[in-house]
């Protein structure tokens, strides 16, 4: 790796550099990998089964579908080979394919005493990769330590591994076009015959990627028969079933008709006779009034016969609501700009606290202010919450679950939409998004060292959020300077996790929005415009980089002066490519300077001046000047482990580079105890797929090949290359190096 930086946020803040091993290049090599198998013994502490199912979710008017689970069934038990059976459900939003699913999931859960059941949220990537990764929290020691990236490859291992004689359904909800591919490149299964894999989805053609195009093994759901969606709307509203008088049981069919038989409309429609005590003629007679009527007039992408039935189903609840329960419509307003899929109540609660102090920023009309004020009341009253809640869930506007000790709310997105439209006025739904905006976002900021892999799983609750209203902002024109900085955080975030694309696609976002917005000489711009720079140096993109970095550098020094701190890092960041570019004059004589100026602006122990002289220490390995590397590099890391923590990444990084200098100066056994400490820290707190613990897999291979371990070393490098090639990319420069490294020693086995 080379040494890069981050920058963040409006201000000097983030890192300078962090600086990586040497890597050595040669001809390509490539390798699939060697597949994994556990050791049975260790499913051991395994219960026979187990069962991790979101069944607050399954609806308690559930009724029929008796063909179609049967369907399932048959298809599952019909299947051969060694492959794991496959089957999708695929249907238009509110068909009820979770609900199915949900159920056959149960069903299949209680039949087979030693299967393990679990559910997956493919909505998109970034759930796909959380819920899946969570199979591994079930069953390792140690397991927290580990990245995400490790625990996708593990889980899937899991699932792959026919030692254990284990049966086991996956259930993936809600799979995309995005997910669709990670599914299929990263995270399907692809040996045991004792495995079973359940998706759903709304369209056709990702039901055939799915399963390889084999239409039999898919079920186009369609809403239920007369017969079932009555018993289902009987069963809800608490009518009697079979003892409904024949007048009420006409009024209830003409009811399932009046909204398409769609079970979500069935399902809230008979939470609202039974919460409001209302008759089925009552009830028709809202669904056929001008109000209803008039809301078809959105502009959206649902069929009609989606709008008819989502639209005359939930009007009358959204009015009643609105008349009776104004702190339920407070917290609805408030969803219907996050993520309807996992919306944790404490994000809401700890971000409101910053609402109620930087709240006068985004507020600029009377009923902004009423609106915030509302909210701000809302939250601080556990009660009032609490209430809130219980009237939302009452009337099936939403879905409340609790894990632990994370409150969690869950909104059908046609639901969301339907919100939206009418419980804000148009005029005034950008106020909303900007409130919304605070209140995620400061939660956000709150968190204190994003960069911290302690404090990864917590960050990773929030990106979801930070997309989705980044949608309405572009949607609504809208340029928040808060939202900007979150969302260069959350891609800082994915480039602390070493998933390079995620945090590039990210940073060009924000400089995007930046540039048109504040113009391309901005301070943010620029800072936005360095992101985007290092990250395209972690994928090897250095021509990239240098263009980026040249430009930045060149407007710093016009505008803010040759010895301002954001110009020596534009000018150390220059030097790091250079110095990968191969270009020792140029990074020499830019690192120079920096350090020179850093010691006398910031002072010798900053951590951007640290950084400087790590970078510096690099040019001199790379130029033979091994004295001068190690006397600076002996610096830093005394500095680093006395102000950041033996365990910190910087820390860990200057280990990385003094171990590589022992190494070229013939001193072995101290090169290979950094080494083998580097490597066992970063397994343990940034995990076994994090690109710089890649790096100390890849030097502690030279050093073992130096020793004359060369089977040791050989077996090292190419797990370094397989983890390389999946994680960076088959064309990343460090997979490359690895790969020709490789393909030498195997060279020289042969002829010696």
């Amino acid at each position: 790796m080379g040494a890069d930086g981050t920058q963040a946020g409006t201000g000097f803040g983030g890192r300078f550099h962090s600086d990586g091993g040497p890597q050595f290049m040669g001809n390509s090599f490539s390798t699939n990998g060697a597949p994994i198998y556990f050791d049975s013994s260790s499913d051991n502490r395994l219960p026979a089964s187990i069962c991790e199912l979101p069944n607050a979710i399954l609806s308690s008017h559930f009724t029929g579908r008796g063909d179609e689970l049967q369907q399932i069934d048959r298809a599952f038990s019909a299947s051969s080979g060694d492959l794991p059976a496959r089957y999708v459900i695929h249907g238009m939003p509110g068909v009820g394919k979770t609900q199915l699913a949900l159920r056959y999931a149960m069903l299949a859960s209680e039949r087979s005493k030693d299967m393990y059941t679990f559910w997956v949220s493919a909505a998109s990537v970034e759930k796909l990769a959380r819920d899946f990764s969570k199979l591994v929290d079930l069953r390792l020691p140690g397991r927290h330590a580990l990245d995400q990236a490790t625990k996708l490859t593990l889980a899937r291992a899991w699932l792959e591994d026919p030692t254990a004689g284990k049966k086991w359904l996956l259930v993936l909800d809600n799979v995309t076009q995005e997910t669709s591919r990670m599914i299929l490149d990263e995270i399907l299964p692809r040996r045991n015959s004792g495995g079973r894999l359940l998706f759903t989805t709304r369209t056709a053609s990702i039901a055939e990627s799915c399963t390889i195009s084999s239409k039999s093994l898919t079920i186009a759901l369609q809403p239920p028969g007369l017969h079932d969606a009555v018993t289902m709307l009987a069963a809800g509203a608490e009518m009697g079933g079979e003892g409904t008088e024949e007048a009420s049981y006409a009024d209830l069919e003409r009811l399932v008709r009046s909204v398409g038989h769609l079970p979500l409309a069935i399902d809230q429609a008979a939470s609202y006779l039974k919460g409001y005590e209302s008759s089925t003629k009552e009830l028709l007679d809202l669904y056929q009034s001008e109000e209803v009527l008039e809301v078809l007039s959105w502009e959206n992408d649902l069929s009609r016969h989606e709008e008819k039935s989502v639209v005359a189903t939930f009007m009358p609840a959204l009015n009643r609501v609105s008349q009776t329960a104004p702190d339920a419509v407070t917290l609805l307003r408030i969803l219907c700009f996050c993520d309807p899929e996992n919306i944790p109540i404490s994000i809401l609660k700890q971000g409101c606290g910053a609402l109620s102090q930087e709240g006068e920023r985004v507020i600029h009309t009377a009923s902004a202010a009423n609106a915030r004020g509302a909210v701000i009341d809302l939250f601080r009253s556990p009660i009032r919450l609490s209430k809130a809640i219980q009237e939302i869930q009452r009337l099936s506007l939403a879905v409340y679950t609790l894990e632990g000790s994370e409150q969690t709310v869950r909104v059908h997105d046609l639901v969301q939409l339907l919100l939206r439209s009418k419980l804000i006025a148009a005029a005034e739904r950008e106020q909303w998004l900007k409130m919304v905006i605070c209140i995620v976002c400061k939660a956000f900021e709150a968190i204190g060292d994003r960069r911290s892999p302690r404090n990864w799983s917590r960050c990773g609750q929030f990106i979801s959020h930070i997309e989705f209203m980044g949608g309405f902002a572009a949607q609504y024109g809208l340029h928040n300077a808060t939202l900007l900085d979150a969302n260069t955080w959350a891609a800082i975030y994915f480039d602390e996790c070493g998933l390079y694309r995620k945090a590039a696609r990210m940073h060009k976002q924000t400089w995007d929005r930046r540039k048109a917005v504040l113009g391309e000489r901005h301070p943010d711009t620029l800072i936005s415009m360095g992101n985007l720079a290092l990250t395209y140096g972690h994928q090897g993109r250095w021509k990239e980089a240098k263009e980026l970095e040249v430009a930045a550098l060149e407007i710093r020094k016009r505008v803010l002066g040759e010895e301002h701190p954001h110009t020596l890092i534009s000018m150390g960041n220059l030097a790091s490519t250079y110095l990968h570019q191969g270009r020792w004059k140029e990074a020499k004589e830019l690192e120079v300077a920096v350090m020179e100026t850093m010691k006398k602006v910031l002072g010798e122990k900053h951590p951007h001046t640290l950084t400087s002289m790590a970078n510096l220490a690099l040019t001199y390995r790379h130029q033979g000047r091994w004295k001068e590397a190690e006397e600076l590099e002996v610096a830093v890391l005394e500095i680093r482990k006395r102000v950041l923590g033996e365990e910190h990444p910087n820390t860990l990084i200057s280990m990385n580079n003094l171990a590589t200098t022992y190494r070229h100066q013939g001193r072995w056994k101290e090169a290979k105890e950094l080494e083998v400490a580097a490597l066992e820290i970063r397994k343990r707190v940034l995990g076994e797929e994090h690109p710089h613990t890649l790096i100390s897999m890849n030097n502690l291979a030279f050093t073992w090949k130096r020793q004359g371990q060369n089977a040791k070393a050989i077996n090292l490098m190419g797990e370094c290359i397989h983890l390389r090639t999946r994680i960076l990319g088959a064309d990343h420069p460090d997979t490359l190096s690895s790969s020709a490294t490789l393909t030498t020693w195997q060279r020289w086995n042969l002829k010696t």
